[in-house]
Order: structure tokens, then sequence, then C-alpha cells
């Protein structure tokens, strides 16, 4: 690479040193053959360096041990190789956090983000692959909610973007281009919108779509059913479960006529609508309901359908 480099800083002195301050045809030829070169030698670096980290990822992602040992030695690379901090310091670091690390839930976390990054990698490197991996994104939905117990309290390390992790900086991925794309193993409504609802927007699909909208529902009650806060009401009670059904759910049973409306299946959604409508008129988000709907009847977009096309 730095040889290909000193040749294009060469080319470039050759056209200091002549009268001419334009670019020959030759000085053009030679350059672009020059960067083409640094191209391609990029492109393997980058492939190269993919592939040690998915063989280490795929090594570590069906192991709670292995998975703690691989955030270990991301963490000291970056926290402390990196940095030229002694050795001494990051061993100091493991004893202070030692309680941590032994959380099963800790490491279970650590397993679903290598998970989630590994179909990431995959994702970003074949961006024609995505309308294909539904059932990967369900899969992995439904594996931490099987994981729900454990993982309680580790909320928020599934929340986050999983190219902002240890393992993506340590090898070097934490500016993986990739757009339209959830990067959080938690992101359920981006996971649907994005990657397992998109195909399924036509009226061949419609059936489909129902069902993903179903599985959509029962996945974001899950997170308040699981992690709901009981606060001091006693183990019987969830207020944070209770407030999702009195409104969260009832806003994506809404959402889901709509789009269902909007995909081609106006006669059915229509009266599902009406109905919604009569059996929660009290509810607070009724009167944009009704302005959303007669929109539809008129032939206006529902809220939000433009960034679904």
């Amino acid at each position: 690479m730095k040889s290909l480099i000193l040749s294009i800083l060469w080319v470039f002195s050759l056209g200091m040193a002549s009268a001419q301050s334009e670019l020959t045809e030759i000085d053009r030829e030679l350059l672009l053959d020059r960067l083409k070169a640094i191209q391609e030698t990029s492109n393997e670096t980058v492939q190269s360096r993919h592939s040690v980290a998915l063989a280490a990822f795929k090594n570590a992602v069906d192991s709670d041990s292995e998975a703690l040992a691989l955030f270990l030695k991301c963490h000291e690379k970056i926290s402390f190789q990196d940095k030229a901090r002694k050795s001494q310091d990051f061993r100091e670091w493991k004893r202070r956090y030692k309680d941590r690390h032994d959380d099963p839930g800790f490491k279970r976390a650590l397993r679903h983000q290598l998970s989630w990054l590994l179909t990431t990698i995959e994702a970003a490197g074949n961006p024609k692959a995505r309308d294909k991996m539904s059932s990967r994104a369900t899969n992995a939905i439904d594996a931490i909610f099987r994981d729900a117990e454990v993982l309680d309290g580790h909320q928020g390390i599934l929340g986050s973007s999983v190219l902002s992790t240890v393992f993506a900086k340590a090898y070097e991925l934490d500016e993986l281009k990739i757009s339209s794309w959830p990067t959080a193993p938690l992101a359920i409504d981006q996971m649907y919108e994005l990657i397992i609802m998109k195909p399924l927007r036509n009226p061949d699909n419609i059936a489909k779509l129902k069902s993903a909208w179903t599985a959509r529902i029962t996945h974001s009650g899950m997170i308040h059913k699981a992690w709901g806060d009981e606060g001091n009401v006693g183990k019987d009670r969830n207020p944070d479960l209770e407030a999702w059904l009195a409104k969260g759910r009832l806003d994506l049973v809404w959402r889901m006529e709509t789009d269902l409306f909007s995909a081609g299946d106006e006669k059915a959604a229509a009266l599902r609508m009406l109905t919604h409508l009569k059996e929660h008129l009290s509810h607070n988000s009724a009167p944009g309901w009704i302005t959303e709907f007669t929109n539809l009847i008129n032939g206006l977009p529902a809220e939000g359908e433009e960034d679904k096309k």
C-alpha cells in the first residue's frame, strides 16, 4: 500500500517538474491505474479483516465463556494495549469488574451482541440478501426473549449498536457502512420495519404481513412483560405492562390496520378499523385515528406511509 501511494506521489512530482500545470493524458492514465491498484489492495485488506473477525465471532457466539473471553481480549486491546497502558492496569480492571463479568446475564448478552454483529456484517457485505433475512431477524428476537429471565438488567447492552461494541472496535468494524439497518439486537421496531415487513407490503402478501404485525405486537409486549417495572405495588402487578396494554398496544393495532389497508386489504382493514374506533372512542389517540382513517378513505397516505416506500 505504501509503495503504491509513493508511486502516485512520484507521478505528481513529475508533473510539478514540468512546465505544464495540467495533467496530461498519460498522467491521468497512470494516476487511475495506481488508484485502481490501491482500491483493490484496500478491498483485499478489508475482506481479510472481516474474515478474521468472522472467524473469531463465530468461535465465541455459541458459548458464554468464549464470548466473555473474546470480550476481555477485545477490551484489553482497545483500552490498554492500543493506549500503551500496562498489563497490570488491565489485570486490576478485571479484578474490579469481576462480579459483573461473572454475571450469567452479562455473558449471555454478549453472545446476542455477537450474533447480531455477525448478521450485520453479512448484510453490509451483501445488501441484496437483506430481503431474505426476515427469519434471521425473527429468530434473533425470539432468542433474546427465550433468555429474558437471565438477561434481566442487561437490556441496555442489547439496545446498543453492535458497531459500537468492543468487538467491532477491536476488529476495526466500528466504521462499517450500512444504511437502513437495525444495528441493535433489541431494536424491534426497526427489525420489523426495515427487514421483516418491507418485502411484504403488497397485495400478494397480505396474510404474511398480518402475521408479521401480530408477531411484532407480541414481541413489543414481551419487553414490558419481561422487564416492566413492578414498582411498589407487589409482584402481581406490572404497571409498565398495564400502561402499554392500555395505550401502546392499541396504537400498534391501529398501525397494523392502516398498514394492511395501504398494502391492499382495504375492505377488511376498513371494517376492523371501524370496530377498533367504536371500542376505543375514549382512547386519547382516537381523534388522530379518525383523521388518519378519513385521509385513507380519501386516498391520502397514512402517517409515515411515505417513509415505508
